[in-house]
């Protein structure tokens, strides 16, 4: 069967509140004790395969999970065993399960979960949702990492019912979307205990480090809708992953460097999300377009809190050891280590805005004319073209760059990045020189808007007239510097054709 919940991660504030919520509604409380296993280098894990045995009351269920179409839907696999005891004969001739069978000699278990679960099923719009609200620990050897979440599990109906239900309590409760499974912490913590680093730093480290995407997770295009619903929920669940951890998520406490790569690359993903939908723009349909729209301010909000963190971590160290005279500088906050930013991430509003932007992706009401694409032998062609146009659009800006406004530089550099975004997820071999052109391009555009930015907050922020007269002449000095390289690597991606 396909099993499809939306998860919260559930803070310490809202916890007595939400036990009062769940107590009025009369729930099953049940005992949960799992033990999963894996092969020593992990196959299963890496194969995104889950393998439990679960003692439920008083009856162990033996249940395999697979990847799903989408974060929130998982193929599962359910089976009453008289003991704790696996029979992987249950699997035969089960595609899904090709990867246990496989390396069934190797299986032992790895790491377990000990969950008092409190449940009930609701009726919402016509749909039964299972409401099931966890707290227990995830154990490897001594080491045990806290559960606090609440699950929204569609029984029957409409997918989009989850959404509606889990929304209400999200928003009641200030509860935070979060996409791990209790199986994908609890690799990583065994990966950490075999590997016998077990202090706190250690385990910390491992848990809650800032989520990247790989190019190999880039999705094949075949037609255009699913095409741009893989692309999108791939970008969507880097925005959300490192949403949760910068807003604090299992209570966890990191360090401003940290802290400050988390909202990095949480804006990375909200950039290549709208680099994608400008890509599908020609067939996104009206909803679609809403969504973009919701995500807009806050892309633009936690924009200025990125700027405040190149401030205080990059270029104001900088600009000190290359000998600014005067007073020693008061750093700025970092702007991500700061409450506010950290209120914002976690806020219900932003979380609203991501829950939302989900549910539309997987409603199937992302493109229009769906038909007539599907038909081509080869939609990407069509995207290609797109990109094509941006690229000519680029390199006409890019021909006289001394010439634009400060701003006009700066959305030159957005369009560049846009179109480099693009081609991580439609580029092929041929596709390289084209790629390297934009990063190299990116990288010199970078460093001037880097510049512009410091150049606004000496004027604004240092009184000593000696200290910002010589900040100022240094920061256009080397802002000249960059815009030479600028021009160079401009004039490459000038001659840098899109390939056939």
């Amino acid at each position: 069967m396909l099993e499809r919940e939306l998860k919260l991660y559930v803070p310490e504030q809202s916890r007595k509140g939400l036990l009062d919520q769940i107590a009025a509604l009369n729930p099953s409380i049940q005992p949960l004790h799992a033990i999963y296993f894996d092969t020593p280098s992990r196959t299963l894990a890496k194969a995104r395969v889950a393998l439990r045995l679960r003692l439920e009351g008083d009856q162990w269920i033996q249940t395999l999970k697979a990847a799903g179409p989408d974060e929130l839907s998982k193929l599962e696999y359910n089976h009453v065993r008289p003991t704790p005891t696996l029979d992987l004969t249950l699997y035969d001739n089960l595609p899904a399960a090709a990867v246990v069978q496989q390396h069934a000699a190797q299986l032992a278990p790895r790491y377990e979960t000990r969950i008092e679960r409190q449940h009930v099923r609701l009726d919402c719009a016509g749909s039964i949702v299972e409401i099931a609200l966890d707290k227990g620990v995830i154990q490897s050897g001594h080491v045990e990492l806290p559960v606090n979440e609440i699950e929204f599990e569609l029984i029957e109906g409409d997918v989009a019912s989850i959404f509606q239900l889990g929304g209400q309590w999200m928003e009641q409760f200030g509860l935070i979307i979060d996409l791990r499974s209790k199986s994908e912490r609890g690799d990583i913590l065994a990966q950490v205990v075999n590997c016998g680093a077990t202090s706190p730093e250690a385990v910390h480290d491992a848990l809650y480090q800032a989520y990247r995407l790989h190019t190999h997770a880039f999705p094949t295009i075949h037609n255009l809708q699913q095409g741009y619903v893989d692309s999108a929920l791939l970008y969507l669940g880097q925005i959300i992953r490192n949403a949760s951890l910068l807003a604090g998520i299992d209570d966890h406490e990191a360090d401003e460097e940290q802290q400050a790569t988390y909202l990095a690359l949480m804006r990375v993903g909200m950039r290549r999300l709208r680099s994608c939908r400008r890509l599908f723009s020609p067939w996104m349909s009206t909803a679609e377009q809403a969504a973009t729209r919701e995500m807009r301010p806050f892309f633009a909000m936690f924009g200025e809190a990125r700027d405040s963190d190149l401030l205080s971590l990059e270029t104001l160290p900088r600009l000190m050891l290359a000998g600014l005279p005067g007073p020693a500088l008061v750093l700025p906050t970092t702007a991500s280590t700061s409450a506010e930013i950290q209120q914002l991430a976690a806020s219900s509003s932003f979380q609203r805005c991501l829950l939302s932007n989900l549910a539309q992706l997987l409603s199937g009401q992302n493109l229009v004319e769906e038909e007539r694409h599907d038909a081509q032998p080869k939609p990407y062609l069509a995207l290609h073209a797109v990109l094509r146009a941006q690229l000519q659009s680029i390199q006409l800006r890019s021909q006289n760059f001394a010439e634009l406004s400060q701003r006009q530089q700066h959305r030159l550099r957005n369009r560049i990045k846009t179109l480099r975004y693009c081609l991580e997820f439609l580029g092929t071999s041929s596709h390289r020189p084209l790629y390297d052109a934009l990063r190299n391009t990116q990288h010199f555009l970078g460093k001037i808007t880097d510049c512009d930015v410091t150049h606004e907050w000496c004027q604004q922020h240092l009184d000593d007239l000696e200290q910002r007269y010589w900040a100022l002449g240094w920061l256009t000095a080397t802002r000249q510097h960059y815009v030479k390289q600028a021009k160079k690597v401009l004039k490459q991606l000038v001659h840098t054709a899109y390939p056939d």
